[in-house]
């Protein structure tokens, strides 16, 4: 229950307005809090695609977060195989194994700030 807290409260604090830097280094410290990055970071690829690339893929869509929180909580395969061409880079992973504890409402904290990361 600390961990949900603290990380919607750090969500919280990105949500109310801050820096390009620090939503970067609040989808960091999620990442490490819930288990992403033992297969994603930011701006590098470790074994599935960074989330900057992430965001790049699905800012802007319509079913963006549906889509996201769908992967997050169901995961995914090969999804990114074609993707990681278009953004030159190689991906390690084929899939990604449903994050089982992560629940409905982390995901979403995550795919908010995923998707409020700059892009440029």
């Amino acid at each position: 229950m600390r961990k949900l807290l603290t990380g919607l409260a750090a969500a919280g604090i990105v949500f109310s307005g801050a820096s390009a830097g620090d939503v970067a280094q609040q989808v960091e410290k999620l990442a490490k809090e819930y288990g992403c990055s033992g297969c994603h970071a930011v701006d590098k690829v470790v074994a599935g695609p960074p989330f900057r690339i992430i965001a790049r893929e699905y800012k802007g869509k319509p079913n963006a977060k549906e889509t996201l929180v769908k992967s997050i909580l169901g995961g995914s395969m090969m999804k990114w195989q074609a993707k990681a061409r278009k953004y030159k880079i190689k991906i390690k992973m084929a899939y990604m194994p449903a994050q089982h504890g992560v629940n409905k409402e982390k995901a979403e904290k995550i795919v908010d700030l995923i998707l409020k990361l700059d892009t440029k």
